[in-house]
């Protein structure tokens, strides 16, 4: 029986290929990455893992140099509010949505006077309840150059 010789199979993988790379620029195209800040803040470190809600928020951004502003979650409306009219913005953008989540962001290196006027200005807004948002610290991370 030396005339059953079996025949191979060859296999043509440049469709598989082609199928792959398409999948990986479909793929790279329709991933939303964080979006760019407007306002520029490097959040202190804590050990919480509590999320910060991503919609129906009010965000309250301290930078830097101690500039305050105010927007929603989405960032469409960053708004900049002067220092004395800290507490009719709050007043104002709680009035809009009365049951949106506060979320005060406030840089690592911003003078602890300007968090507490905007604490104090959100206490005399009857807005008791608000989040820090702060950055996440794993325990067994070392430290980066600059961070105690």
């Amino acid at each position: 029986m030396a005339g059953n010789r079996r025949m191979g199979v060859r296999m043509d993988m440049t469709p598989l290929v082609d199928v792959a790379f398409l999948l990986l620029i479909f793929f790279m195209s329709t991933t939303q990455f964080k979006p760019p800040e407007h306002v520029s803040v490097e959040l202190p470190a804590s050990g919480s893992e509590i999320h910060v809600p991503e919609s129906n928020t009010i965000l309250v951004t301290l930078n830097r140099e101690g500039a305050i502003f105010i927007s929603t979650s989405a960032l469409t409306d960053l708004q900049e509010i002067p220092r004395e009219d800290i507490l009719n913005a709050i007043l104002a953008w709680r009035s809009r949505n009365p049951n949106a989540i506060v979320v005060l962001k406030g840089d690592r290196e911003a003078d602890f006077g300007s968090v507490a006027d905007i604490m104090d200005a959100l206490s005399e807004a009857k807005t008791n309840r608000f989040n820090l948002m702060t950055d996440f610290k794993r325990k067994n991370r070392a430290p980066q150059a600059g961070e105690q």
